[in-house]
């Protein structure tokens, strides 16, 4: 849509438009951050050693690895990376699993999980690539 948007406003409006996305962008962001740090200080974990471990191997180069094996154009380790780092401490995952059922008995379980896999992303990546 953007070539036709563009033809069709002023630059005023182009730039308040593309500075209030920015803006809403990160106040999302912001308030996601604090909904998950909430969510990680009150929230009623369940721990799980081999699954968390599990989850997060698997999500930081498992994955990635296991779909090379049936790609024809491979993904690199550089990619790999990037799709690590890029995806997975976002809060598509741990809004998914905070919308899970309360019913569901495996619930805390994931959450400590999504939370574990958003935490070493951010901070154990990040220290890698300083």
């Amino acid at each position: 849509m953007r070539p036709y948007v563009e033809a069709n406003i002023s630059h005023k409006s182009h730039t308040t438009i593309k500075y209030f996305l920015k803006m809403w962008s990160s106040v999302s962001e912001t308030l996601i951050f604090i909904f998950l740090g909430v969510a990680t200080m009150e929230g009623p974990h369940s721990w799980n050693w081999i699954f968390v471990t599990a989850t997060v191997i698997l999500c930081v180069g498992g994955l990635t690895y296991v779909i090379n094996k049936f790609r024809i154009v491979k993904l690199t380790t550089k990619d790999q990376f990037i799709i690590a780092y890029g995806g997975l401490r976002g809060a598509i995952a741990f809004s998914l699993g905070f919308l899970l059922n309360e019913s569901f008995e495996m619930r805390n379980i994931f959450l400590t999980a999504i939370i574990t896999v958003i935490f070493f992303t951010v901070f154990v990546q990040v220290k890698i690539l300083m």
